[in-house]
């Protein structure tokens, strides 16, 4: 008895060793398409979703999946989203974003053509990530970042923008346009579990070419007014200013000459006749005159 024990046991542990190379295998090794278990290791700033092949259902938050996951690849499959910030580029410029025009399109209030580029950054919610699946059945992010997101962010431009004029977006409602983009295309997708952090302007815009030039006029003159102007009030302050400086002289010369009296007036006389005599010479004036008469005087004796 004992001994059919023991060779009981001795077969067993004989199995053992291959279920455990087995698993080795299995585990350790990169595993062949087709294989009953496969893994996969979800990185840091990265959600993972477990789908059942099998199960036509909706994938719930129990199916989030982090680390390290094992899963049966005939069964299951895991899609991996980042959770992290995403930025994406549509402009005309090949050698950004993408290798093709990409540019967004909108009519302003008085029919304006204007071509833009922007700038969308947002990030998925971890917690929410299996409804963003649910909605979108997408393996990558970008799928939907150039597909539902570009489509949803060009029809809001194209709508908001056609309540402005293009002097508005132009000039002092620039800020006001782009905020209320945002905010639009922020609240349309976080209903997906997707938060807009940022929606932005890349360079100016771009209006048909006639206009920009008539645009460009019209600050020139503009700018030449405002210089005008600015000539034209300098002008006036420095008229301004020698008047003032002509009457505050006519003042005081008003003021000097209403202070002067009789005495002073006399003794003012008396000085430049001595300041004549001390010049005299000693002759006599040979001629002496009044009204229109002349009279030729004798030479002293």
């Amino acid at each position: 008895m004992e001994r059919n024990i023991q060779q009981g046991l001795d077969l067993v542990k004989g199995k053992g060793k291959w279920i455990f190379l087995l698993l080795v295998l299995l585990f350790v090794f990169p595993v062949a398409r087709g294989s009953l278990i496969n893994w996969r290791v979800i990185e840091p700033g990265y959600t993972g979703i477990k789908i059942n092949r099998l199960i036509n259902r909706g994938v719930t938050r129990e199916d989030i999946v982090t680390g390290f996951v094992f899963y049966n690849p005939i069964q299951s499959s895991v899609v991996v989203y980042p959770t992290f910030i995403q930025r994406v580029a549509w402009t005309q410029d090949v050698h950004e974003g993408t290798a093709r025009n990409e540019q967004l399109t909108f009519n302003t209030k008085d029919s304006v053509p204007v071509d833009i580029d922007v700038a969308v950054s947002y990030q998925l919610e971890s917690s929410r990530v299996p409804e963003f699946y649910t909605k979108f059945r997408a393996d990558q992010i970008d799928s939907f970042t150039h597909g539902f997101l570009r489509d949803t962010t060009r029809n809001i431009v194209a709508q908001v923008g056609s309540e402005y004029t293009f002097d508005d977006i132009n000039g002092a409602r620039k800020e006001e346009f782009l905020a209320k983009v945002g905010k639009e295309l922020g609240d349309n997708v976080k209903s997906y579990g997707v938060i807009v952090q940022q929606f932005g302007l890349i360079g100016s815009l771009r209006p048909p070419k006639a206009l920009l030039e008539a645009v460009n006029s019209k600050t020139q003159a503009i700018q030449k007014s405002i210089q005008v102007e600015n000539e034209v009030r300098q002008a006036e302050a420095e008229a301004k200013k020698k008047i003032a400086i002509a009457n505050g002289e006519a003042a005081a010369n008003r003021a000097l000459a209403s202070s002067l009296d009789p005495k002073l007036l006399e003794w003012e006389k008396l000085q430049i006749m001595r300041q004549q005599i001390a010049k005299w010479d000693g002759k006599m004036p040979g001629v002496m005159g009044g009204g229109n008469m002349l009279l030729n005087l004798p030479a002293p004796k």
